[in-house]
């Protein structure tokens, strides 16, 4: 009978080689009570947990931006100051509305000749880039086109203030650490300059038609004997 025991007490408790007490049954069997192990397991270990990453969105590079300007306000003064203010770059893509008594720098012969048209004037066009940082805007920062009130159209580089006569709106677009690339690169010494012009004209060797060199050299902004250009008069009708 105590063999009987021992065997049974041997092959009851595979977790463990401890006493536990047992229970005597009338019929002479007895039963062991295995109480459930405590703790963590032998061997087991905390496992590391992986890193919490935070992610967050990047700003984009270019951004769309409608600027409205007030009447009476100097416009280039004003997109200067907002460039300089949020430190990014802006480039002027369009924009509609009046201003009055515009300066222009004209592309002719004279070198820094300068017409003032006094006056209300439609914008047309406007196209400007401000660089980003203290880099002051040029003369040539500013190009407009403008349709006067008999209708006239001007155009050229503003010189000095640009004063709205109205509400401007201007579409525009800012761009944040923009890559300064000289060209052509000095690994590229397929071409001389004179060579590369021609190619990327698609003029190569073809001869220059008379007077066409003439008439490439007048800019379409160019004023010559006025300070204004009138816009044609309607042909008749044929019939």
């Amino acid at each position: 009978m105590a063999n009987e025991e021992a065997d049974s007490q041997s092959h009851s408790t595979p977790f463990s080689t401890k006493n536990y007490p047992s229970i005597s049954t009338n019929d002479g069997a007895s039963i062991e009570v295995v109480r459930r192990p405590r703790g963590r397991p032998p061997g087991s270990k905390n496992k590391p947990k992986s890193p919490v990453i935070i992610t967050q969105d990047s700003e984009p590079s270019m951004s769309p931006y409608v600027l409205e300007i007030s009447e009476n306000t100097d416009i280039v003064e004003a997109i200067t100051r907002f460039c300089r203010k949020r430190n990014m770059g802006l480039c002027i893509l369009h924009g509609n509305g009046v201003v009055a008594n515009v300066t222009l720098k004209q592309p002719s012969s004279t070198p820094g000749a300068v017409v003032t048209f006094h006056g209300h004037f439609n914008i047309l066009s406007i196209s400007a880039t401000v660089l980003q940082g203290n880099i002051p805007v040029t003369d040539d920062g500013f190009k407009i086109s403008l349709a006067g009130p008999q209708g006239q159209v001007v155009g050229g580089l503003v010189v000095g203030p640009l004063l709205s006569a109205g509400t401007i709106y201007l579409i525009a677009s800012t761009f944040n650490s923009p890559s300064f690339q000289r060209l052509p690169l000095e690994d590229d010494p397929r071409h001389s300059g004179e060579e590369r012009r021609q190619e990327l004209s698609g003029l190569g060797d073809v001869p220059t038609p008379p007077g066409a060199a003439d008439s490439r050299r007048i800019p379409s902004y160019s004023y010559q004997s006025s300070d204004v250009i009138w816009a044609p008069a309607a042909r008749p009708p044929p019939y």
